[in-house]
């Protein structure tokens, strides 16, 4: 199982949301490519990182400290904001080596579709919920679609991968919702990355244990609960 270090920026800075709300950031760091390589010198193979201000903008705005973590050397993949095909054109312009597409899995289905065709196996979608309803705009407004629903759809176009986010979880310490991702793995017969609310080794364990294709560690990482190595080491079965 993949284990990927988040790192969530707003004006070029680490940060972490509460429950995805924008209005409750904790600033972790000002210097986004040094905490990349940090997880890269750990042994991450894959990092996750959020431009916050562009899923509220509906553009990538975050370019300075992208193309700072691309030169670290790490692999990374990018959400927030990408919109347009050429929105995801752009991310991976930047040394992005996979574009992570959110609202438009729901809103524009022929986007991901576009972009599947364009950038075959660099599209991942993530799919956050509330409820099990699926949030958009930056996990502000509901879709009224449930989430196994927009996974095939997402599926039947080209995406293989899907990240799964329960927002009341995130940032909460409250445990990973292991049983919902494996029934969203099972039910829509795609890989599945499971996100918000790991607080213990014990949640990348049950994860792993669970079958899930991976899982994303933020703020358990940046408040000293969990240690990178032993994070890394949890999600290989050591």
């Amino acid at each position: 199982m993949i284990l990927l270090p988040a790192i969530d920026l707003m004006g070029g800075r680490v940060v972490r949301l509460a429950k995805g709300d924008f209005e409750s950031q904790t600033v972790y760091s000002s210097d986004p490519a040094a905490v990349a390589a940090r997880f890269r010198d750990a042994g991450a193979q894959r990092i996750h990182v959020v431009d916050l201000d562009g899923a509220r903008a509906g553009r990538p705005v975050n370019g300075e400290a992208i193309r700072a973590i691309a030169a670290t050397g790490v692999p990374f993949e990018v959400g927030g904001g990408l919109r347009k095909v050429e929105d995801v054109a752009e991310v991976l312009s930047w040394g992005a080596g996979w574009a992570v597409l959110g609202t438009a899995a729901v809103e524009r289905l022929e986007l991901v579709a576009q972009a599947c065709s364009l950038f075959p196996g660099r599209v991942v979608c993530g799919i956050d919920a509330k409820g099990g309803e699926v949030a958009v705009k930056g996990w502000e407004q509901g879709s009224g679609l449930q989430v196994a629903e927009v996974a095939r759809r997402v599926k039947r176009v080209g995406v293989s991968l899907v990240e799964y986010t329960d927002v009341a979880r995130d940032g909460m310490f409250t445990g990973v919702d292991v049983a919902g991702a494996a029934r969203l793995q099972a039910d829509a017969g795609v890989e599945v990355v499971a996100s918000g609310g790991v607080a213990t080794l014990d949640d990348i364990r049950a994860c792993r244990q669970a079958g899930l294709h991976g899982v994303i560690v933020g703020k358990a990482l940046y408040e000293g609960r969990i240690e990178i190595g032993a994070a890394l080491a949890a999600a290989r079965g050591e």
